[in-house]
């Protein structure tokens, strides 16, 4: 069925699209009551699986169902009484697993993606600033860091191969996280001092205990001289994913606070998912930037622009494959 469209999406697919939130919401629900934790190992019927969750068994038996249909279990024995096991990812969505922080990260961020009405009239996120989560919710904060974590080990670009974060560099990872780029640029060899808001430089020690190879500096980027390190310290500053937290003004002074913490000829190295990233993640990151942020994801050419004004003269494109790009621009 057309409906007399000839190009682009045509119904099935604009219904395809509107009902993505029922599997969405499946998966969300199904780490919630910890379903796969339940499951673990075993073959379950339906009705164990809602007494150790804790679940109405009619509705339980129906979500294992669904489950099944996505391939996140395996469906067997009778008709009547079936049992369910798991398949693939099912392990790392158990409680605590690798993918369930993923998981209610994302289910948050979906009740704010119903409200992009008002982010598109009023131009304001409707997402509380970083800060005012870290000081209100903080478990969800850090639920929300470890899941950066995990995306950056799934589909995070691997930085490895460019020079200026190589062996031997001192590097700062400005607003680093928990560590997502600091641990596998120490494992290569790195000088790595991290520098974050000290409640999660708090969170990051902890994580990276046992770590002598990665220094976690506890520092305001918008407001500490050098970002919080000697000034003319550093060989190289890494910003992976935190232009786009900020708008101009900041990005511009958080640029201006990393030249002074590099030494003459020193680089910084810009991490992002731009603006312009193939259809259709660019547009989609970008919303979600603005649902989240004061940011933007911006476009390449602006985020190269913004590196030159900042005193940054010499910019490059680092070589990293779609959808991430990476800017080094040198210090003049």
């Amino acid at each position: 069925m057309t409906d007399g469209i000839e190009d682009g999406m045509d119904a099935y697919g604009v219904l395809d699209a509107v009902t993505a939130y029922q599997r969405s919401a499946v998966i969300a629900t199904a780490v919630r009551v910890d379903v796969f934790g339940a499951i673990g190992d075993a073959a379950m019927t339906a009705s164990a699986v809602a007494s150790a969750c804790g679940t109405a068994e009619a509705p339980t038996r129906t979500l294992l169902d669904a489950l099944a249909d996505m391939a996140l279990l395996v469906r067997d024995g009778s008709e009547h009484v079936p049992t369910y096991r798991g398949r693939g990812v099912a392990s790392h969505l158990a409680r605590g697993g690798a993918l369930s922080d993923l998981v209610a990260k994302e289910d948050y961020l979906a009740g704010q993606w119903q409200r992009l009405d008002e982010t598109v009239r009023t131009g304001t996120p409707t997402i509380p600033s970083w800060r005012r989560r870290l000081e209100h919710d903080p478990a969800s904060s850090r639920t929300f860091l470890r899941a950066l974590v995990t995306l950056a080990r799934m589909i995070g670009a691997d930085l490895t191969g460019i020079a200026e974060l190589g062996a031997g560099r001192a590097v700062v990872d400005a607003g680093g996280g928990l560590g997502s780029y600091a641990v596998p640029l120490a494992d290569g060899g790195a000088h790595v001092r991290l520098v974050e808001l000290p409640q999660v430089a708090a969170w990051c020690r902890e994580e990276l205990a046992g770590r002598a190879d990665i220094e976690v500096v506890a520092a305001d980027l918008l407001a500490a001289p050098a970002l919080g390190v000697a000034p003319g310290s550093a060989d190289t500053v890494l910003m992976s994913h935190l232009l786009h937290d900020l708008d101009d003004a900041d990005a511009r002074t958080v640029l201006a606070r990393a030249r002074d913490a590099l030494r003459p000829g020193g680089a910084v190295v810009v991490l992002e998912i731009p603006g312009d990233a193939p259809a259709p993640l660019g547009a989609m990151f970008d919303l979600m930037m603005q649902i989240e942020t004061p940011g933007r994801a911006r476009r390449s050419d602006d985020l190269v622009e913004l590196l030159r004004g900042a005193g940054f003269d010499r910019v490059r494109d680092g070589g990293v494959a779609a959808p991430n790009l990476v800017l080094v621009g040198e210090r003049g």
